[in-house]
């Protein structure tokens, strides 16, 4: 009896010490009954489904262990428009909201991912583009010893010149973090799509179902920018009306537009485009989202962008928008 109670007790201490190191990742979001959600994490160079629970009752509960500075999870679930990412600390993670509404889902998961909440809100909220840069290097510069400062540095790639993203890649050489692994593929892949560099040629399905390719079209046209945009992007939407005009006004020239959807629903995607008046007679999409190859090929990193080729394939440019499409297009076809 008495080997038994020390049996027992030590069971009891095991499950208390494994219970002071883990931590739960609580899932709560609507629209989600019956799906499976997924727990990713990085291993080696690739995010990969640690973990996987079917959603009922909108809910599903994961146990991770704890760490200092541990690299990003991540939450995926079928249709959800990219996966969520977020850094544990030592303390319970709360994640609520509306599997439909990306935007407005909540994440509590400690003093590290309210750090990369506020920094996103304050980048949102500036207009500067001087400014901007200046916040995004900030918050990378003095988290250089944590894996949240590479998961900023990958994010917020756009907001930085090249010479600074190699510059900062070099101040995470003690971190380990899958970032780090994107982030130096993202920059040798950047390279070979930089103003001044021969287009990358590529076949994407039409939104009436036939097959365009690129390099059949540029050869047509004295100028043709690729656009990359989505139903679902606010700015983009807000875009449109510039990119319309642009058309109107120089098409009759050799300008011409052709545009790659990172939607996933067809009649979204259909419907957006007739609602905007996008007249030009190419849109295609594979329906992935933010995995849409041409996109990843192209290094977008978010939308809109650009991407301007002339006649010979060669990339003239890139991210123009407004006034500065309008005057860049007008003075290129004088």
């Amino acid at each position: 009896m008495k080997k038994l109670f020390i049996a027992l007790l030590a069971l009891m201490c095991l499950a208390s010490c494994s219970d002071k190191n883990s931590l739960k990742i609580n899932v709560n979001l609507k629209n989600t009954n019956g799906k499976t959600v997924y727990l990713q994490k990085f291993v080696n160079e690739d995010i990969v489904s640690i973990d996987s629970v079917i959603m009922k009752k909108e809910k599903a509960v994961f146990k991770v262990e704890k760490g200092a500075n541990s690299d990003a999870y991540l939450i995926n679930i079928k249709n959800l428009k990219k996966p969520l990412v977020f850094f544990v600390d030592n303390e319970d993670v709360m994640i609520t909201g509306d599997c439909q509404n990306y935007n407005q889902i909540n994440i509590q998961a400690g003093e590290r991912q309210n750090s990369l909440i506020a920094l996103d809100e304050q980048l949102n909220s500036i207009g500067d583009e001087t400014e901007l840069m200046y916040e995004a290097m900030r918050f990378v510069k003095e988290n250089h010893t944590d894996a949240i400062g590479a998961y900023a540095l990958y994010r917020y790639k756009w907001a930085f010149a090249d010479e600074d993203q190699l510059k900062l890649l070099e101040s995470f050489e003690n971190v380990n973090s899958g970032y780090i692994k994107l982030m130096k593929k993202y920059i040798i892949k950047v390279r070979k799509v930089s103003v001044g560099s021969k287009c990358l040629d590529f076949k994407q399905e039409t939104i009436d179902g036939g097959i365009f390719v690129l390099s059949e079209f540029v050869e047509n046209n004295n100028l043709t920018m690729v656009d990359f945009w989505a139903s679902w992007c606010p700015d983009c939407r807000k875009e449109n009306p510039n990119v319309v005009a642009v058309y109107n006004a120089f098409k009759d020239k050799g300008f011409d537009v052709v545009s790659v959807s990172l939607d996933t629903d067809r009649a979204v995607w259909q419907k957006a485009v007739a609602d905007d008046s996008l007249t030009w007679e190419n849109h295609t999409s594979d329906l992935k989202g933010w995995n849409n190859q041409v996109a990843d090929e192209y290094c977008i990193a978010f939308i809109p962008q650009n991407v301007i080729i002339n006649k010979d394939g060669v990339i003239v440019a890139r991210n123009l928008a407004g006034e500065e499409l309008m005057n860049f297009v007008s003075d290129y076809l004088k």
